[in-house]
């Protein structure tokens, strides 16, 4: 097989562009499904804020009695619950920290659905908090 220089640089070059081509495709796929999934969420987020109440965290405490440490997890648990009106959350240490190392701990939290009266919900280590607005 005997090609010209020119004719396979042509040819190498072909192929680059079309391997780099496939992959720009794929990745501007990518970012247009993540941006579609984003509009779809926000979407979301504010038909249910115009639908009715929502959970509104005012306190929300992670920690043990007897081992004297209780960290403010109302931050986090409002990130969870973002815009919902029900909401399972898992209580563990990834809530704030382990602010009583040894010893067994719970979750207090209150809340209220948008104007409602406040609500107060507890659980303990290792299992899930319903929270949820009628």
């Amino acid at each position: 097989m005997n090609m010209k220089p020119t004719v396979v640089a042509a040819s190498l070059t072909m192929t680059l562009l079309a391997v780099f081509s496939t992959q720009a495709c794929a990745q501007s796929e990518e970012y247009r499904r993540g941006y579609d999934q984003g509009y779809r969420d926000g979407a979301e987020a504010a038909s249910q804020h115009d639908r009715g109440p929502r959970i509104v965290i005012e306190e929300a405490h992670y920690g043990s009695r007897e081992g004297g440490g209780f960290c403010e997890a109302r931050e986090s648990i409002q990130r969870e619950v973002g815009w919902r009106r029900h909401a399972d959350i898992h209580v563990g240490n990834e809530l704030c920290g382990d602010p009583a190392q040894g010893f067994h701990k719970h979750l207090e939290v209150r809340y209220r659905c948008s104007d409602s009266q406040p609500a107060r919900a507890e659980a303990p280590e290792d299992s899930v908090l319903d929270l949820h607005c009628d």
